[in-house]
């Protein structure tokens, strides 16, 4: 009996990265988390599809222009922005822009297309679906890269609660309304967490995920929300390898843990991070149908994405 159906919300639009037929093919491997929850992942782009499309996949051709046309017309604001960048502010909104595709869904999501999924049923599951509204994946914020949300729930139409949210979204700068203004109204005591954290605790190098175990334990006890660090947007350090075991589609780090998702963000080169050991030309190294791998391990380290047959 399906429970739960889930539809993570992606817009992308330009050129779809290197590594889109593997993300595409980690998507396909979490279609069915247990019996009663599936995800499906509803992608809005003007790119050129892939040859591989799955059946919990799905594409919605759509270019910049249109979307931002019907996005004005949901929300009644004018939103056009020059950068495509900018709809990263608009991931709280989704639930309601959306609300036509996410007929028959329980569950609205949104996350980002620069990772790879493993077990995704580590953080979905019937148990964390029965007593949470809304499940993210960092300790001290809401995780822009994966977000779900119980359509009906407060948690929807909470993104119209951000202060002066029409005018931060004409704004051309990108100003995290994901990541600040909306976990602001899900955990109206962060701020005060943040300053203990900035003016106590960070001057003797202790790290905020660490820091905030206990702050989410006592959050997770009695709120609607669950938030808990699973450490996806790692710093990856020279020689430092996470491994998915494709076959038992496990993601683990250079510790042995299992991991929910890899996000790639500090693999690339990227603004939040200074170095120059991030992935160069020629980085990716799959084979052109990832789908035939059925065995073996996908390595990814701040070199390359690589494949390698189990020993």
């Amino acid at each position: 009996m399906l429970r739960y159906k889930i539809a993570i919300i992606i817009p992308y639009f330009g050129k779809f990265p290197e590594w889109i037929d593997l993300f595409l093919y980690s998507c396909s491997r979490n279609a069915k988390l247990s019996e009663g929850i599936e995800v499906d992942w509803l992608i809005f782009t003007d790119c050129v599809l892939p040859e591989r499309i799955y059946p919990n996949t799905h594409f919605i051709q759509i270019s910049f222009k249109d979307y931002c046309n019907r996005v004005s017309n949901e929300l009644s604001i004018h939103f056009y922005p020059i950068r495509s960048y900018k709809l990263c502010d608009l991931k709280p909104f989704y639930g309601v822009i959306h609300q036509k595709e996410l007929e028959g869904y329980t569950h609205w999501g949104f996350g980002d297309l620069d990772l790879c999924y493993g077990d995704l049923s580590i953080i979905i599951n019937s148990t964390s679906l029965c007593k949470y509204d809304l499940i993210t994946t960092h300790a001290d914020r809401i995780a822009g890269h994966l977000t779900i949300v119980k359509k009906m729930s407060k948690y929807t139409e909470l993104c119209f609660f951000i202060s002066d949210w029409k005018e931060k979204l004409i704004n051309e700068r990108v100003l995290g309304l994901d990541e600040l203004d909306y976990t602001i109204l899900i955990r109206k005591n962060i701020v005060w967490w943040w300053r203990i954290y900035r003016y106590l605790y960070r001057p003797i190098k202790k790290g905020i995920y660490d820091f905030m175990k206990i702050p989410n334990c006592i959050h997770n006890w009695y709120s609607k929300a669950f938030i808990k660090e699973f450490y996806t947007s790692p710093l990856p350090k020279i020689g430092e390898q996470w491994v998915w075991d494709v076959k038992n589609n496990h993601i683990l780090n250079p510790w042995g843990k299992e991991i929910p998702y890899l996000h790639f963000l500090f693999f690339k080169k990227t603004p939040f991070w200074d170095t120059p050991n991030y992935w160069k030309s020629g980085f990716y190294c799959l084979p052109q149908d990832i789908s035939k791998i059925k065995d073996g391990m996908v390595i990814f380290d701040n070199k390359s994405i690589s494949y390698k047959n189990k020993e």
